[in-house]
């Protein structure tokens, strides 16, 4: 069996190997030349080390195979693969040279391995068909030259920007956006996620723009990927979801199924690794998904950037989709101050949750609702200085604003009805 090589800027982090359905990973020696012995450069859960337990073995697992899609999409994924092949280290030796974050997996023994990454200018007739044909061709992978694997249950694809061109990502070529399609179950749900993604931008929890954009009369969500960076080696930058951060796996994410996550791990992990300023932008991602009604904030919504001198940044707020006039259980994948009810969570229970997170930005009561309240406000700002697509929810806003406005006045989230 081959060994599949793990990059990182630039550097040989060490190499996969798969033996008797024994899935390994085992640092090069060569990499402490750079890096000290338990370096967190590649994951907070994975340190470099010179040796591995088996409890260690089974995160390194976890983390590589949060590198790949959930659900049908992992099933269309896997479908272009021969039956053997279709396991992690096959998807992997298939579909890792472009995927979330910095990492470049790919087997140096495989022949197309020395292909060079390359795109193909492609039209918005040839988009809405990839658009279309996701199964045939996941995240808009060619059968051939297609290097690409990223995480998440939605449909998308992936493609490359180049001023007002598109282009479709070939041997490990970087993309540079993701573009999702109507989803028919749920025919408003790209226009609502873009009305709260450009909310979020207008209250500077993103830089990062977000878009509704027609490819020959086909519309998609835009959005523009934060962990591609032009300056960066390999014009990546590396990033982890929380999944990984913390060395869990698939619905793991959502606090309800087994107890792993929850918003105070996330926040004293990134106490103990980042930073306060990490702390209180997870704080008021955290404020915002309440504010706006997202119930699907999990730890694979929230992830840390690994910068090559080793630090780490909360990175910019994304997927944030208000769900609560979907037809859901009302039930948040997070809870807060114990409660997963979106409808009954208030002012008071959101500063118990920060408090009980037990660090130095939310000690005291009173700073706690202040900071809250600024977020609050900043929200409702936002909320009308965006306008919404004609598409979108008819009662987005009126929405958001009551769940706000609630929120600012002592009172429950509450349920909203439409007039």
């Amino acid at each position: 069996m081959s060994k599949l090589n793990v990059e990182l800027y630039g550097k040989l982090l060490g190499k996969i190997t798969q033996n008797n359905k024994w899935f390994d990973f085992v640092a090069d020696n060569d990499v402490f030349e750079k890096y000290q012995i338990s370096s967190t450069i590649m994951s907070l859960a994975v340190p470099l080390l010179l040796r591995y337990t088996n409890a260690q073995k089974r995160r390194c697992a976890n983390f590589f195979a949060e590198l790949l899609p959930e659900g049908r999409n992992f099933d269309w994924l896997a479908r272009t693969l021969p039956n053997g092949d279709r396991n992690l280290y096959g998807m992997l030796r298939k579909y890792g040279k472009d995927i979330a974050g910095a990492l470049f997996i790919f087997d140096p023994d495989d022949p197309t391995s020395s292909a060079k990454p390359e795109t193909e200018l492609v039209d918005g007739e040839k988009i809405r068909y990839l658009l279309e044909n996701m199964p045939q061709e996941p995240l808009a992978n060619s059968q051939i030259s297609g290097k690409t694997s990223l995480g998440g249950v939605q449909g998308k694809i992936v493609l490359a920007k180049r001023e007002n061109t598109w282009h479709r990502v070939h041997n490990g070529h970087p993309s540079t956006h993701i573009l999702k399609p109507v989803v028919p179950e749920y025919p408003t749900m790209i226009y609502d996620e873009a009305f709260c993604m450009q909310m979020a931008y207008n209250s500077g929890l993103t830089e990062y723009p977000v878009w509704i954009e027609s490819f020959d009369g086909s519309d998609a969500l835009v959005i523009e990927r934060y962990d591609r960076d032009k300056d960066a080696d390999g014009n990546r930058l590396h990033q982890e979801d929380f999944n990984q951060a913390l060395g869990i796996r698939g619905s793991e994410k959502y606090q309800e199924y087994g107890g792993k996550v929850s918003a105070r791990r996330i926040a004293q992990t990134l106490g103990r690794f980042g930073n306060d300023d990490d702390v209180k932008r997870f704080a008021s991602q955290l404020i915002f998904a309440v504010a706006i009604g997202n119930l699907d904030m999990h730890a694979k919504n929230v992830s840390i950037i690994h910068r090559p001198n080793e630090t780490i940044t909360l990175s910019p707020v994304y997927d944030q989709v208000p769900l609560r006039h979907q037809n859901t259980d009302g039930r948040m994948a997070l809870s807060i101050g114990g409660e997963y009810l979106h409808a009954s969570v208030s002012m008071m229970l959101i500063a118990s949750e920060l408090i009980s997170w037990k660090c130095a930005p939310f000690s005291e009561v009173p700073e706690t609702l202040s900071f809250i309240t600024n977020r609050l406000e900043t929200y409702y700002n936002a909320l009308e200085n965006t306008i919404a697509n004609n598409k979108a929810y008819s009662e987005l806003k009126n929405e958001i604003a009551f769940f706000i406005s609630n929120l600012l006045s002592g009172k429950k989230a509450g349920k909203f009805s439409e007039k």
